[in-house]
């Protein structure tokens, strides 16, 4: 199957077999949202995998990642046309404290892939920040962290939310090596945790009723 071949492309770093493989699912007419959640995405998803066993390099990873921007880029043009709510809008960040943004720049990018309008805040981002984009009228939070220390800074956030009168209007999804359901509900407060870039576009697609990929 198409979409098979284009996860195991770019699961094999082969950046020349991925690209031409989705500019053929393109001219096949495969909806561009299933070839990245059912062929793009699982093929990074294998990477990130052997890389957390260390059976990948940092610079596999990041060549995996570059393979499935520029395919990405490929279907932008489908993407741009496709119809999303354009109400529905949110912030993605790192909490106070943490650096490490690899997963949180996937994460942006395949909500951006998604039709999802969605501002990056960067690394490190003061609890202010994500209370004034509350405040700016954003329907979702991302909140990636990293370390043990993170869920506390994850918990202020949300208690910040709280002091601000904003709580209520704005959903808090939160993902990250440094966090786990259990923390994301008990310590944190979130409404959702997810463990992949794919459980923070489903969460967001059935909490606001965005059409589900075809």
């Amino acid at each position: 199957m198409l979409l098979d071949q284009i996860t195991k492309s770019l699961a094999a770093l082969d950046k020349e077999e991925t690209i031409s493989l989705t500019v053929q699912a393109i001219l096949e007419g495969v909806p561009p949202q299933k070839t990245i959640m059912h062929g793009l995405f699982p093929g990074l998803e294998e990477v990130t995998k052997r890389y957390k066993k260390k059976n990948h390099l940092y610079p596999d990873l990041y060549k995996a990642s570059i393979i499935y921007q520029d395919a990405l880029a490929k279907i932008k043009h489908q993407i741009i046309s496709m119809e999303t709510d354009p109400a529905v809008w949110g912030v993605i960040g790192l909490v106070s404290g943490d650096m490490q943004d690899f997963g949180k720049n996937i994460v942006h990018m395949t909500l951006e892939s998604n039709g999802f309008n969605v501002k990056d805040l960067g690394k490190s981002v003061p609890k202010e920040e994500f209370v004034h984009a509350a405040r700016e009228g954003a329907n979702f939070i991302a909140i990636s962290i990293m370390t043990y220390e993170g869920v506390e800074e994850a918990k202020k956030v949300v208690q910040a939310l709280k002091d601000a009168g904003l709580r209520p209007q704005v959903k808090v999804i939160v993902g990250g090596a440094g966090v786990s359901a259990q923390k994301a509900d008990s310590i944190i407060g979130a409404d959702g945790y997810a463990e992949d870039a794919g459980e923070v576009v489903e969460f967001l697609k059935v909490f606001f009723r965005v059409s589900k990929p075809c």
